[in-house]
This record gives C-alpha cells, sequence and structure tokens, in this order.
C-alpha cells in the first residue's frame, strides 16, 4: 500500500510539471480509499484540448524513465497502461480532452462512490464532475434483473446454436458471456448492485463451498462433445439463480417460461449437422426414409439419442468412417443402442482420415477421388439404403460434411435432382463447407458420364436406380 501512495505522488508531481496536464484524479480503490498491497493505480487525466493522448503516455513514461518494465498504449486512443518497478505495479490511465469525456465513470451507476476524487485540478474544471462522482446513483434491483436474464438467455441461444454448428471457440465465447451474465445474477442477488460489470470475489464472498465447487464445473469447454452436459449445468444453475431472486425481486419473466425455452434451444441444438435428406429437395423426397448425419456415437450416452432413433424408427446405420477412426471406445457404439438397428460398416476413405477432411481450394477433387477409390462402398450403401423395409437410414461419417456430403450428392445425382438442391443439401451442413467443392465435384462427375456410369462398373444395374428412386421419391413425383 506504501509503494502505491508513493506511485499516486508521483503521478500528482508529473501533473503538476506537465502543461498540458488539466487535472489528474484517481479512480477505483485509491478514489473510494480501500486500495490495498494488492491493488493497481486508477489514473483519469484531463489534457488540454490541443494534446493528442500519444503525447500524455509519453510525456508520463518518460517521467518514470527506465522504472517503466512494459507499457501499452494504441496510437491516438485515449487509454493506456503502464507497469512499473519490480512489483510490476500497474498504472491505469484514461484520458480526456474535457471533464465530460469521463463522465462514463462519474455517473456510472455501476461503481460505488466516491467514482472520482481530485488529486490535481489546476483551474478547477472538474469540480462539478468531481461533485457528480460523490453521488450515490439508486438502482433498481428488479429492472438489473431483468435485465440480465434477457442478456443471459441471448448468450445461452447463441453458444447453443455455435454448437450445433460444431464451432467450438464461438461456442466457448458465447458461454462465457452467459455465464458471465449469471454470475453478476449472483452477484445481485446476495451481494449489492454495483460492481456488476465484473463482481468481485464472487465465490469467496457469495457462495458456500459446495456451491464453489459447483460454480467451478461450470466453467467453459472447447471441446464438443461436452457442451450438452455443459449447457444442462448451465441453465439448471440459471434457474435457480432466477428462482432465488424471485424470491427477493419482481422479475418479468416467469420462471416455467424461461425454464420451456432453454429446453427447447438445447432440444433443438442437442446434435449438431443430422437433418433429414428429404429437407433440401422441396418436397419431391420423402421425408423419414434417409437421414444424414455426423456420428451418432458422440451422444451414445443421451437419453435424447435413443428418443430420436425410436421417433424416426430407424432401423440401419452406415457408417463412412474408416475403422482407424473408431479406436476409442468414445466413437463406439454401445451393443445395447443398436439391438434393434442394423450397423454396417462401409468406409469412404483411407486411414487416418487424411483425405477426409481436405482444405476448401481442392475438396471437391478429393470429394471425386475418394468417390472413384470408394465405388464397390458407394453402391453398396446404395442398395441398403434402397431395401424395401419399414424404417429410416442414417449414413454418416465424423462430422457429417464431406464424405456424408459427397455420398449424399451422389444419391442426389442418381435421383436427377437439380444441381441448384444438390449444392443446397451440402451448404446447410455449414462448419465451413465451399460451396465451390461441391459444384466442382458434381460438375467433375457429370463431365465423366455421370454417376451411375461410374457405378455401372461395381454391378450397380438400372434396376437398382430404380429401386432407389421408389424408396426415396414421394409417389408421384420425380422419378
Amino acid at each position: 500500500m506504501r509503494h502505491l501512495a508513493q506511485l499516486a505522488g508521483e503521478v500528482q508531481a508529473w501533473g503538476k510539471s506537465e502543461p498540458r496536464v488539466r487535472a489528474v484524479l484517481w479512480y477505483g480503490s485509491m478514489a473510494r480509499g480501500d486500495a490495498n498491497a494488492h491493488s493497481d493505480l486508477d489514473v483519469a487525466l484531463v489534457h488540454a484540448l490541443d494534446t493528442l493522448p500519444d503525447a500524455v503516455v509519453t510525456s508520463i513514461a518518460a517521467w518514470f524513465g527506465v522504472r517503466v518494465r512494459c507499457r501499452t498504449h494504441l496510437d491516438g486512443r485515449p487509454e493506456a497502461t503502464l507497469w512499473v518497478d519490480a512489483a510490476l505495479t500497474k498504472i491505469d490511465i484514461h484520458m480526456a480532452a474535457a471533464p465530460e469525456g469521463l463522465a462514463w465513470l462519474a455517473d456510472s451507476p455501476d461503481i460505488a462512490p466516491p467514482r472520482l476524487v481530485a488529486a490535481l485540478d489546476k483551474d478547477g474544471s472538474c469540480a462539478n464532475l468531481v461533485e457528480r462522482a460523490a453521488a450515490h446513483i439508486p438502482r433498481e434491483p428488479s429492472a438489473l434483473a431483468d435485465q440480465e436474464i434477457e442478456k443471459f438467455v441471448v448468450g445461452f441461444e447463441a453458444c447453443s446454436a455455435a454448437h450445433c454448428r460444431s464451432d467450438g471457440y464461438q461456442f466457448y465465447f458465447h458461454y462465457n458471456l452467459a455465464l458471465h451474465r449469471l454470475a453478476r445474477l449472483v452477484e445481485l442477488c446476495r451481494g449489492q448492485a454495483v460492481y456488476q460489470f465484473l463482481p468481485k470475489l464472487l465465490l469467496s464472498r457469495r457462495m458456500s463451498l459446495p456451491e464453489q465447487v459447483r460454480w467451478r464445473e461450470l466453467h467453459g469447454t472447447l471441446y464438443l462433445p461436452e457442451a450438452n452436459a455443459a449447457k444442462r449445468r448451465l441453465a439448471d444453475a440459471f434457474i435457480g439463480t432466477v428462482k432465488e431472486i424471485a424470491g427477493r425481486y419482481k422479475v418479468a419473466r416467469p420462471l416455467n417460461e424461461l425454464r420451456a425455452f432453454l429446453d427447447d434451444i438445447i432440444a433443438r441444438d442437442l446434435f449438431f449437422n443430422v437433418r433429414d435428406f428429404a429437407d433440401a429437395y422441396d418436397g419431391a423426397v420423402r421425408p423419414g426414409r434417409l437421414f444424414r448425419a455426423s456420428s451418432l456415437a458422440r451422444w451414445k450416452d443421451e437419453p435424447a439419442l435413443r428418443r430420436w432413433l425410436a421417433d424416426r424408427a430407424v432401423r440401419q446405420i452406415i457408417d463412412f468412417r474408416h475403422p482407424a477412426e473408431m479406436t476409442d471406445p468414445k466413437d463406439q457404439y454401445q451393443e445395447d443402442l443398436l439391438r434393434d438397428i442394423r450397423y454396417v460398416s462401409l468406409p469412404l476413405s483411407g486411414a487416418p482420415r487424411k483425405d477426409a477432411i481436405p482444405p476448401p481450394a481442392t475438396a471437391g477433387e478429393t470429394y471425386f477421388r475418394l468417390f472413384s477409390r470408394q465405388l464397390v462402398n458407394v453402391t453398396a450403401a446404395l442398395r441398403l439404403i434402397a431395401e424395401e423395409r419399414e424404417g429410416a437410414t442414417v449414413v454418416h461419417c465424423h462430422v457429417g460434411k464431406d464424405r456424408t456430403g459427397w455420398f449424399c450428392a451422389i444419391v442426389a445425382l442418381l435421383l436427377g435432382m437439380p444441381d441448384e438442391q444438390v449444392a443446397h443439401d451440402y451448404m446447410l451442413s455449414g462448419q465451413g463447407v465451399s460451396e465451390e467443392a461441391i459444384r466442382h465435384f458434381i460438375v467433375t462427375v457429370r463431365s465423366r458420364g455421370g454417376a451411375a456410369a461410374f457405378l455401372r462398373n461395381t454391378g450397380y444395374s438400372e434396376e437398382d436406380q430404380r429401386r432407389l428412386a421408389r424408396r426415396l421419391f414421394v409417389e408421384g413425383g420425380a422419378s
């Protein structure tokens, strides 16, 4: 604390000697008088109108000289940070060319008063600002709670949508934004209405030890197979906190409405890149006959997967992954899950998936090469899909966009579907797929005589093709 006070004195002395500085003000712990050995020195400066922030930063850095171990400042920006001395004490600096440029500090209801205290005011221009910064600004907890609840819902939906798109980093980013909103709600419920922007010592001050353990389990993850469980934990914690808040303040949204909506989000995004092949074909293809997917094995422990398989009467799963991709038990199906389902392994690439995730620029060529090499397994898969039976077939690889993507394009070409719809089906996978890649693949297949011509070499007959059409086309539709 003594070191911080000494630094404050030196900043004040620099301000007195620097003609371009009109005022030096403290904010944060120095303004409130509760600074400790771990505190930073937070400085607000008012400089002359004809002075650029860069000149102010250069001046204060020169004042401390070699004591500055590091400094950050973007040209033209009104903020900078210096770390000084062996303790690497941080001096945070915010600058303005007029007192009102610091109104965001003086008038912020998120910060307890006094929000600004004058250490130096050469022309008395900051008196009104400092007076405002000393005033208590009342906050309405119910309104704050409603705001944070709304923001949590937005963040939660965004993270879940990113999960469904198989975007690990966006999931992590939006998940943590939602978690931050939950932290603000906990602070509001158990603490105070200030410091909502970043609650201080939230776990140790506001939670029991068991609650701290549960809170730590809410940490975000970049590993998407853990995303469903993470979302459930976060949703449960949020509902529990809103229930607690509703016992103290009036909140606008009914608890059951919030719970139902979060459940709907989780259900909507439980699987990623899993859809009916018919979705892209404007009613020409029978729904419920063929589903394309990423590997369903990643959800084998989810009760929802069993419901999904039962609701769609899935009787057959055709797996395009290479056996080398399934050495880890987490990538394998449980026997009881497949009790009433025929599981067939028909790899459409070599091991270890080196050809399964091609760069967009060469993806179309890679797809064609794989198709040419895997004609026997492609034919076998087509015949299995065309079998006359009750129930549906699921085809999948690992992520469901490359191998599954070009295979489903072959199915569509055999059915005579328009190129636009074939490309649309492929693009529905998102996750960085390239329309150029699938169009290159389609053009290449057509230029070599078409999908059927390739498959004739494996014994795939015109009758096989007609059986596929009978199985997948809507009666009275294309033929």
